[in-house]
């Protein structure tokens, strides 16, 4: 069984993989601040700063949103990080994203006169879950749901590139700043689309999702036969 979890944790530190649901992050982020009220589902950095300015003017209404956000992405790390210990089958890593993809679906049909409070914390809890179920890549800590992070470990590594040559600390930078540029691509093909699908943007996230699932699916089988 521990063998077969380290073999499995080896196929969700794919690439290919993190570099698909960082895109998705993007998109999603992209997707709620300009679609539903200017939340963000995953970056919760951003949601304090927007909670204290509703808070000084008094918008109590937009302050509830950003708060309940900030507490089911804390429930999503929460129920994953429990997940960890429980887990009953190689695919658990799949079905967080069939969740994500579930709740992205039904997003989509919500009209903006339905309450944000009923839509962004569903989505920060399925973010919270997915940044935490695919945590690493290629052996590397890494964030999909938002980029500072990974901004900062591609500049370190590029300076220690820079400064020592070392080949492996240059292999390092452009995986990070892949990772930038994937969840920078996310949001900017999430906007564009917004132009012409509005809040129905986000079935082209279920879409991709689906195509990752399948992917991810497929790698599995091959590997266990299962």
């Amino acid at each position: 069984m521990a063998t077969l979890e380290f073999q499995d944790q080896k196929l969700y530190q794919l690439r290919q993989i993190g570099l698909a649901v960082t895109a998705v992050g993007g998109f999603i982020d992209a997707y709620t601040f300009m679609q539903r009220g200017g939340v963000l589902a995953a970056g919760q950095t951003g949601n304090i700063i927007f909670l204290s300015v509703d808070l000084t003017q008094h918008d109590l209404p937009g302050a509830l949103v950003k708060i309940t956000a900030l507490l089911f992405f804390a429930l999503g790390v929460a129920l994953v990080t429990l997940f960890k210990h429980h887990h009953f089958t190689h695919y658990w890593r799949i079905l967080i994203l069939i969740l994500e993809m579930f709740v992205c679906v039904i997003i989509g049909f919500l009209p903006h006169s339905m309450s944000n409070l009923l839509v962004v914390p569903p989505l920060s809890l399925v973010m919270a879950m997915q940044t935490t179920a695919y945590s690493e890549i290629d052996k590397q800590g890494y964030n999909n749901v938002f980029s500072t992070g990974n901004l900062k470990k591609a500049t370190i590594a590029l300076t220690e590139f820079a400064n020592s040559h070392d080949r492996h600390q240059g292999r390092v930078a452009l995986m990070y700043f892949a990772i930038v540029g994937s969840f920078a691509g996310g949001a900017i093909v999430s906007a564009f689309l917004q132009e012409w699908l509005g809040i129905r943007t986000i079935w082209v996230i279920a879409g991709a999702l689906l195509l990752i699932i399948g992917y991810y699916a497929h790698l599995l089988h091959h590997k266990y036969g299962i």
